[in-house]
């Protein structure tokens, strides 16, 4: 059993807090210790949540216990304390993931921390990765969605990003780290990005539309994106005629689909930025490291 703990946010109430506990609560390899936060006394969990009732005697502590962890989870990497970093450095078998907002590890990608992007850093995740910090959710879902054509090469000329998104002042940078990723994927690519918001979605619910410019046939780049993902967990392509208007809250599944229109190749693609786009991926990042199956505790 994975001995885990989570530490953070600043809030005492906290919709990632809560999502990251329903999902380790469930998670069969887990033994979760330790709940705390630099907000507020110490409550019970099922006090703060009542869904939690019957389900974990733990409150959440204003005092983290860092004895005997294997993992902890930091919300926002401003709870990144030198307590935890002096036992990292000093436990060569402590993991950590960092979620949450995290704005200096995104922009300096430190060597000893890995971007917690699996459907690209998959390898770096399994062999010894001790620390990773997850994407931003809005980057992510830009960076599925380009991913496959970055891995040919293909990426070419502006590629315009319309995002619905419930923070979208959070959108110019994440628009900024996805191009970073791609441009590590496909060194040779020096178009530009251009990003706009489009009407918001509901819930926590993320929807892309990206245009760019190929010269490939509809068939060859379905082909390209269904090989990409065909040996990861969460990512599907969809016929462009499926409806995806179904409720994605707790899914740890992004969904993309392609049409492609006068030499213009439109992506569009789906995700829950709480789940897929922050703790599910955590979790996922979490059974990488620990050398789980990648999707056990995040199966639908």
């Amino acid at each position: 059993m994975i001995k885990a703990g989570i530490y953070g946010s600043s809030a005492l109430i906290d919709p990632v807090r809560k999502q990251l506990l329903r999902l380790l609560l469930r998670h069969p390899d887990v033994d979760l210790r330790a709940v705390a936060s630099p907000a507020g006394n110490t409550v019970p969990i099922a006090e703060l949540h009542p869904v939690y009732a019957g389900e974990t005697e733990l409150r959440l502590e204003r005092v983290l216990n860092l004895d005997k962890l294997d993992l902890l989870f930091v919300i926002d990497e401003e709870n990144l304390t030198d307590e935890i970093m002096d036992k990292f450095h000093a436990e060569p078998d402590f993991k950590l993931i960092v979620l949450g907002e995290s704005p200096k590890l995104r922009a300096t990608r430190p060597g000893e921390f890995v971007y917690g992007l699996p459907e690209y850093y998959r390898k770096a995740l399994v062999r010894g990765a001790r620390a990773a910090f997850g994407p931003r959710a809005e980057a992510m879902l830009i960076e599925l969605a380009l991913l496959p054509l970055a891995k040919q090469s293909l990426l070419e000329g502006g590629i315009s990003i319309e995002m619905a998104t419930n923070r979208p002042h959070t959108l110019a940078d994440a628009t900024a780290e996805a191009a970073t990723t791609l441009r590590e994927v496909q060194p040779s690519f020096e178009g530009t990005f251009t990003s706009s918001t489009l009407p918001e979605a509901p819930y926590d619910r993320l929807d892309l539309v990206a245009r760019l410019s190929t010269p490939l046939a509809l068939e060859e780049i379905e082909h390209i994106y269904e090989e990409a993902y065909s040996d990861h967990g969460f990512v599907y392509l969809l016929p462009a005629t499926t409806p995806i208007e179904e409720d994605l809250r707790g899914s740890n599944k992004c969904l993309i689909q392609l049409s492609k229109s006068e030499g213009t190749l439109t992506v569009r693609a789906t995700l829950d930025a709480l789940t897929k786009g922050c703790t599910g991926n955590a979790v996922h990042i979490m059974d990488l490291i620990f050398g789980l199956h990648e999707r056990t505790g995040l199966s639908i």
